[in-house]
């Protein structure tokens, strides 16, 4: 399996994994400019993550209206 190395004047973080944590901590602490960033970083990747609001813990789940 061939790699690149990154990029030096791209910053964006490409591991997928990395990637997902700071997409659940920027949900988490309502960082919505960063889980922007996240999905779209992930995206590019080639990963496509959905998050339910009822799915996690009631503390941090966010009123929004439904409809």
């Amino acid at each position: 399996m061939e790699t690149t190395a990154p990029d030096p004047i791209d910053p964006r973080p490409g591991d997928p994994p990395f990637l997902f944590v700071i997409l659940l901590s920027a949900r988490r602490s309502g960082d919505e400019m960063l889980e922007s960033l996240a999905h779209d970083w992930l995206a590019e990747v080639g990963v496509s993550v959905v998050v339910e609001d009822e799915l996690l813990p009631a503390k941090y789940r966010k009123a929004v209206p439904h409809g």
